[in-house]
């Protein structure tokens, strides 16, 4: 299966285990490996899903959405539902996906339901697993500077808000969002910016206290930093 640029080979072990109670809940998901490589064929990820069986329930489901972010695209899902036989008490499903771009970022959204002799749905619950991240030539987005000047009309604020890539990689398309004492004043979208770029988008607002810039606040661009998207100041 080829979805853009990601080849991802699916490879499913259902397991069957006794029952135990466990501190999440009856359902959870993780990263069970991610191995990096310069080669597509070392690059793959495997992710570990389980659920057991609640009060009620004959029949277990879960269905696997694999979301993937890289340089240049939006994330793309690929979903496959699976389900239990009746009678089992834990059902767990373990997928592998190899030949993962050199850059990107790539986790799983599951989504559980428990069924009734009767085939209704009984219980619904959703898990996020944590990030397997390759960490080839990614972005580096930041706030570099905000600068404020009073508009000609209407007794606003221009806020000049400064921004740069210092990754290796080219950012796609990104959002650069300003606040104002707390509330979302003004935003833009930006159509991408290369490695070692910058410039300036000029936002509106009212006068401030203080304020906060973010850039890629909706995280659409796999970065090599998550952490230094925002820039705060007094005003």
């Amino acid at each position: 299966m080829r979805t853009g640029r990601l080849c991802a080979l699916v490879l499913a072990v259902v397991f069957l285990v006794p029952a135990v109670a466990r501190a999440d809940g009856p359902a959870s998901v993780h990263v069970a490996r991610c191995k990096t490589g310069p080669e597509p064929s070392e690059r793959t990820a495997a992710y570990k899903a389980w659920m057991d069986a609640v009060p009620g329930s004959v029949r277990m489901a879960l269905r696997f959405r694999l979301v993937a972010h890289y340089p240049g695209h939006r994330p793309e899902p690929i979903a496959v539902w699976h389900r239990s036989h009746e009678g089992v008490t834990r059902y767990g499903y373990r997928q592998t996906v190899k030949q993962l771009a050199a850059a990107g970022s790539y986790r799983t959204v599951v989504r559980f339901r428990w069924y009734d002799a009767d085939g209704r749905v009984i219980r619904r619950a959703k898990r996020v697993s944590g990030a397997c991240v390759q960490r080839g030539q990614l972005p580096n987005l930041v706030i570099t500077g905000v600068q404020v000047s009073r508009a000609p009309v209407g007794g606003n604020y221009v806020y000049g808000v400064s921004y740069a890539n210092i990754g290796k990689g080219e950012a796609g398309g990104f959002s650069v969002a300003l606040f104002v004492d707390g509330a979302l004043a003004d935003s833009r979208e930006i159509g991408g910016l290369g490695p070692g770029e910058g410039s300036t988008v000029y936002l509106n607002g009212p006068a401030c206290k203080r304020l906060r810039a973010v850039i890629d606040r909706e995280n659409a661009v796999p970065e090599t930093n998550e952490g230094d998207n925002s820039y705060r100041a007094r005003c």
